[in-house]
């Protein structure tokens, strides 16, 4: 993604000082609608001028990121209102979500306040580890189109540990000021993927996501959203102002299915800010796309479309899961300049960087050339007709 969001950004923080500069690196040429994902998606969002600033370590593995000394995060011990032990809800018979009634605030003043300033825009980091690895439930919790911040407030951790198993309250914890909860989990013993909730008892809003247990080895290929899945980054402009579905790429879904399919992990890596994770997530479900954990930015710095920006933050994550989850990207598709150099400087070959759109076939500085897509039938059918099966 590059021109879109910064777009966006541009119309709703006029005179906001957060970043800024020059573009995505060095090159030389070589040769939502009907679910109302609209209202995850509004401009105004983007008028945080207040950078809440990049966390490099929320939702890594053995991470306890620090708190707000205002809002301490509460005793696991400390007996406080409506503060009960982990309950568990009987299975759903027909695999659905987390269904409970609504609870009660634990700030019965501010919280609804904070809540009445319109929908919810929660997001929750999708964690991918290895078996006996501790990581962390880390959620961001806000309202409204102005991203009001849930301050103070309990927030419940519900894991379902087997498909369409139970729903189990693992733990609850409190946000800081900045809306954030971090908590600990001692890791899983065996691979596979664990759905979670992350539920405000006041109103019943939950930040969905899965925690996936891969072996080290696991074979990935990395996917940018807009420009890249979509036909271009004007559409994310779209859907955030006009509440339109992003129209997607003609053969893209028969790609990633075709990754997919052949075992390999997809990661899907948007420089798309946390407050549009819902409506990433929703989008991708609602067209069919393979499952795979889905990573927005922490802050609006890293979604600004510049070498410090949005290069810098998928380069720091892809190295991140390579480095804590052992991945081993073998491939990697993306539109923009941030996306080169993002990818070759995390040391993803250039010879397996797939760029559709006018940058393909660029380089960056000190690079092979990547790989032009002119477009995906024609990709699928020319480079991904003897695709070999994942290593396992």
């Amino acid at each position: 993604m590059r021109t879109g969001w910064w777009l966006v950004a541009g119309l709703a923080m006029a005179g906001c000082d957060d970043g800024g500069g020059g573009g995505g690196g060095t090159f030389v040429d070589a040769g939502l609608a009907d679910d109302g994902g609209h209202r995850d998606a509004h401009p105004a969002d983007a008028a945080e001028t207040l950078d809440r600033g990049r966390r490099p370590d929320v939702g890594r593995p053995d991470a306890s990121p620090p708190r707000d000394a205002r809002v301490p995060a509460p005793d696991r011990g400390v007996d406080e209102p409506d503060m009960a032990e982990p309950d568990a809800a009987q299975p759903d018979a027909s695999c659905g979500d987390l269904d409970l009634p609504v609870g009660n605030w634990l700030n019965p003043f501010d919280s609804p306040m904070t809540a009445s300033a319109g929908d919810p825009h929660h997001s929750a980091v999708e964690p991918t580890v290895n078996p006996g690895q501790a990581f962390s439930f880390d959620g961001k919790f806000a309202y409204g189109v102005f991203s009001e911040d849930l301050e103070g407030e309990r927030v419940e951790v519900w894991l379902r540990e087997a498909p369409c198993g139970a729903w189990e309250r693992f733990a609850q914890d409190r946000t800081d000021s900045d809306g954030r909860t971090s908590t600990p989990h001692p890791g899983f013993d065996a691979e596979g993927t664990h759905d979670f909730r992350l539920r405000v008892p006041g109103d019943n809003s939950v930040a969905p996501g899965a925690v996936r247990v891969v072996p080290r080895g696991r074979q990935a290929v990395v996917f940018d959203v807009d420009g890249t899945l979509t036909i271009g980054d004007s559409e994310i402009f779209q859907e955030v102002l006009l509440g339109s579905d992003p129209e997607m790429y003609e053969g893209a879904l028969d790609v990633v299915w075709a990754w997919a399919d052949a075992g390999y992990f997809i990661v899907y890596m948007t420089g798309r800010p946390y407050f549009l994770n819902p409506a990433t997530r929703r989008w991708l479900e609602r067209h069919g796309f393979p499952p795979g954990p889905v990573r927005t930015t922490d802050s609006l710095s890293e979604a600004l479309p510049t070498a410090d920006g949005v290069q810098t933050y998928k380069r720091n994550w892809i190295n991140h899961l390579r480095e804590s989850a052992g991945l081993d990207f073998v491939a990697a598709y993306g539109n923009a300049d941030t996306d080169v150099c993002g990818y070759a400087q995390a040391n993803i070959p250039p010879s397996v960087t797939w760029i559709i759109g006018p940058h393909g076939g660029e380089a960056c500085q000190g690079f092979q050339a990547t790989q032009a897509v002119t477009d995906y039938p024609t990709h699928l059918a020319r480079d991904l007709a003897d695709l070999p099966p994942a290593a396992r």
